[in-house]
């Protein structure tokens, strides 16, 4: 295992005393790494990090060995080919990255909103398969009219570009437009979590790989291909969720996966975040674990 220390994490970082950083596929990743037992890999959504994951990681150590992963593009990971941030370039990536690290196959892959179509990519095309998929809030329908045209300005080619995610980086802070983002996800985070995003979203790094990441999404083709998976998944929907909305994404599941086991909560998009022990649970259940033992 390759692990070097990750000494450019903020000293504030959640779990901090768990990243490395790891040299693979040509990326310099930031990857946390703790715990005994199956082996879960953790995906985050697009324009997040490793950062999401902490409020369930004391559950999820106590019983597995989880390694979450800031994916390219994004967090404390360095070197990403900005025109390389699709499903199937990163998840090419993700199998070198399990190679390097020689950690075995993942038992299990959660993905939270966009790290969920990842995931399926990943099972498709991947040398390491993960036997059971976990997915919060899984990111398989677009956004609704609303809100894509609140994206759509930061989508395209000027936006992606690294001058403008580098302006984009600089006024994002001032403008509040992070804690908008934040307050239309209909999840109530705290200061400690809203500051996590701030520090990542004036990375102008992170902004275009957010950004790309989300312009290189092609749900319909990975939806037919994912249509013949049989991998178990535990999927969780939110009620309150404007940015998967329920209906839509559960018609989705009905369709292209239907062995899927799905629960429906009352959130929101980040429910992760909020609900950090029933999503651990969620988990833990899946693997057959018992949290209360």
């Amino acid at each position: 295992m390759s692990l070097r220390p990750a000494q450019d994490i903020p000293a504030d970082w959640p779990n901090r005393g768990s990243s490395h950083r790891v040299l693979a596929a040509g990326l310099d990743w930031h990857v946390q790494l703790a715990g005994q037992g199956p082996l879960v890999v953790l995906l985050h959504g697009t324009g997040s990090s490793t950062h999401s994951w902490a409020p369930m990681w004391p559950q999820l150590t106590a019983k597995t060995r989880v390694l979450a992963i800031d994916l390219p593009g994004h967090g404390f990971t360095r070197g990403a080919d900005y025109a390389r941030l699709d499903l199937a370039s990163i998840a090419q990536q993700l199998d070198v990255l399990l190679e390097v690290l020689d950690i075995g196959t993942p038992a299990l892959v959660a993905g939270h909103s966009a790290g969920f179509p990842l995931a399926l990519r990943w099972s498709l095309l991947g040398k390491h398969q993960a036997s059971r998929l976990v997915g919060y809030a899984p990111s398989l329908v677009p956004p609704p009219p609303a809100y894509a045209m609140f994206l759509g300005p930061l989508i395209n080619p000027l936006a992606t570009s690294g001058p403008m995610a580098s302006l984009l980086a600089a006024t994002i802070g001032p403008s509040g437009m992070v804690d908008r983002l934040l307050d239309s996800t209909a999840s109530i985070l705290n200061d400690t979590q809203r500051a996590h995003y701030r520090t990542l979203f004036g990375e102008s790094g992170h902004v275009r790989g957010a950004m790309n990441f989300m312009a290189a999404a092609d749900l319909p083709v990975l939806l037919e291909d994912a249509a013949g998976l049989r991998t178990p998944m535990h999927l969780v929907v939110g009620e309150l969720d404007a940015w998967v909305p329920a209906e839509p994404l559960l018609q989705v599941i009905r369709r292209y996966l239907p062995q899927a086991r799905v629960e429906r909560w009352h959130a929101g998009h980040l429910m992760h975040e909020t609900e950090p022990g029933r999503a651990a649970q969620w988990l833990l259940n899946a693997l057959g674990l018992d949290d209360a033992a």
